[in-house]
């Protein structure tokens, strides 16, 4: 395995592409975490990413029309034509649904999105770096919800920041005692008024819903089931992004850098997201 980025200010290669330790150290500040090696890591797979879309961007689209063109809009217009994505079908739709309303016939569920700030409290300070990064997110986010999947997306150290922060509909007992005890008194739509603290560091959480233990899925209106469409087609396309990053690294000639480790949740290439997480159980 090649060693970590940047430990001996060592420069990484992609392809004929060099990233020197200062432009690492001039993307950091987009990447925040508790933990300072962390942060690098994360500044220089993001420029290692980048790099691989890039030089694929130039390859198949017309560059001559796209000198125009930003970076990310390159980036972007390339992910347009490459990243097939399926829409659900009215049968995977309602299979999903109900795969997801099984998993509450034990009990009262809940539909649960959040964003968690990683802690290491065997490091002083650790979580008290946390909790202030995490307490920014929320003080944007009661006053900006819209935001949520972005920061999620962005921010979250759980695997569930690939759906946005959506965690999905989990029954109460298979939550963190920390998560259930918080979630009680919170309305449909809310944002916990604070911050949890769990073994995994720092969440902000909202509660989207709330289900009785007797719903079936019936009790899905017209909303809801677009709701869910949405959900599992922005999924397929994160997925699926994933999936051509993935190609793309493994055939590309990179040196200093591995850009699979590390990695907390992988792509799938098959079926619909599940909704599990790092809070809890997994829905069996």
């Amino acid at each position: 395995m090649m060693s970590s980025p940047n430990q001996t200010g060592h420069t990484i290669f992609v392809n004929d592409t060099a990233i020197s330790l200062e432009d690492v150290q001039a993307e950091m500040p987009h990447h925040k975490t508790a933990s300072l090696q962390a942060q690098r890591n994360d500044a220089a797979r993001a420029l290692v990413v980048k790099t691989l879309l890039l030089d694929e961007a130039r390859k198949k689209l017309d560059t001559k029309s796209g000198d125009s063109l930003t970076d990310e809009a390159l980036i972007q217009a390339l992910l347009e034509r490459e990243v097939e994505v399926p829409t659900p079908t009215d049968d995977e739709l309602e299979r999903w649904s109900a795969s997801n309303i099984a998993h509450m016939q034990a009990g009262p569920a809940m539909h649960v999105r959040h964003i968690l700030v990683y802690a290491d409290k065997s490091m002083p300070g650790s979580v008290e770096t946390a909790q202030k990064r995490a307490q920014e997110f929320l003080n944007h986010l009661k006053n900006n919800a819209i935001d949520f999947e972005q920061v999620a997306a962005r921010y979250s150290e759980c695997p569930s920041s690939s759906r946005g922060g959506d965690l999905g509909i989990m029954q109460e007992q298979d939550l963190l005692p920390e998560f259930r005890k918080a979630l009680q008194t919170v309305q449909e739509g809310e944002f916990y008024d604070g911050l949890i603290e769990t073994r995994y560091g720092v969440h902000i959480v909202q509660l989207l819903k709330k289900f009785s233990a007797e719903l079936k899925v019936e009790a899905l209106n017209k909303e809801e089931k677009q709701r869910i469409r949405i959900f599992l087609e922005d999924s397929s396309w994160k997925q699926g992004v994933q999936n051509y990053i993935a190609m793309l690294a493994s055939k590309a000639r990179i040196k200093g850098f591995d850009v699979f480790s590390g990695t907390t949740a992988q792509a799938s290439s098959t079926g619909w997201p599940d909704g599990g997480n790092c809070t809890g159980k997994k829905p069996s």
